[in-house]
């Protein structure tokens, strides 16, 4: 999904100061003032999720391996909802699906060839592994007339007249070749049945962990984050999809699908939010976590 050139940037990933809009009698409110509460509210809020529960896979969005003989490999992820690491809800409402064969085309050959892994390092004799990442991304719904902002003085100028937070997938290919791994997301926090001491420390030191503390405060790249992708994203699942290619293929030889064999997909690896003694009022649906 590309990004939007009417939608703002979202003033969520910058440092927010806590300053709430003084309403008083007589005084002339603009769009700023308006945008301005309404950060207030996300930010506060973005602050506290992010605080208080990390991020990750709240619930659904479990991603589901092609079915058996299907040429077009449709890879499938389950509606749901998670919350990326600046604190934002992204809610996936409908089921998604990824041509796996079609994307696997669009690649180029270098770049599959760098992603191609080999048994033990994936679960496959050979496959193209591939990580599924799912971010928040602003896109304006409707349009609607406005004073042109920046050097212009059209008075016929347009602007969305809302702005729908939607999610993104991307499937971003895995070039970590031997001797390295490959990596997953790790996890500091302390265990449940950890020392108070221990959750102490953890509590005291986690201010704002994952920023790089520079003047913009950006985020911090993860060990699953791949050079120049969304580092606010968050990992659902990785992907290893069966390909053909001879351990010595010459340099410019391709690698072709193998479709044969099922694509693997794994749900464990990735980042979840779970909350013990969690009101549900019903048992949650069985899932499986590697498929098939």
């Amino acid at each position: 999904m590309a990004s939007d050139p009417y939608a703002l940037a979202d003033p969520l990933e910058q440092p927010l100061a806590p300053e709430r809009v003084n309403y008083a009698t007589g005084v002339l409110l603009q769009a700023e003032d308006f945008r301005d509460e309404q950060t207030y509210h996300r930010g506060r809020l973005a602050t506290a999720l992010r605080h208080l529960v990390g991020f990750g896979t709240i619930a659904g969005l479990a991603v589901r391996a092609p079915a058996a003989e299907d040429n077009e490999l449709e890879l499938h992820v389950e509606p749901g909802i998670a919350l990326d690491r600046y604190g934002r809800l992204i809610e996936l409402g409908e089921p998604f699906c990824i041509r796996l064969a079609r994307w696997f085309e669009a690649q180029t050959s270098p770049d599959l060839r760098a992603a191609i892994q080999r048994k033990p390092r994936t679960p496959l004799d050979v496959a193209v592994v591939a990580d599924i990442f799912l971010s928040a991304k602003d896109c304006g719904r409707g349009k609607t007339p406005s004073f042109a902002s920046g050097p212009f003085d059209a008075l016929d100028a347009l602007v969305p007249a809302r702005l729908a937070e939607q999610p993104q997938l991307e499937l971003v290919l895995r070039a970590e070749g031997p001797p390295n791994a490959i990596p997953t997301p790790a996890n500091a926090w302390p265990a449940p049945n950890a020392s108070a001491e221990a959750k102490l420390a953890a509590v005291l030191g986690s201010w704002d962990i994952g920023l790089s503390g520079d003047l913009d405060e950006g985020l911090e790249p993860l060990a699953e984050h791949v050079e120049g992708t969304e580092l606010s994203a968050v990992l659902l699942a990785r992907i290893a999809i069966p390909a053909i290619l001879a351990a010595d293929a010459p340099s410019g030889t391709r690698p072709k699908l193998d479709l044969s064999k099922r694509t693997r997909v794994d749900n464990g690896i990735r980042p979840f939010i779970y909350l013990p003694g969690k009101w549900l009022g019903r048992a949650p649906v069985a899932v499986s976590l590697v498929e098939p």
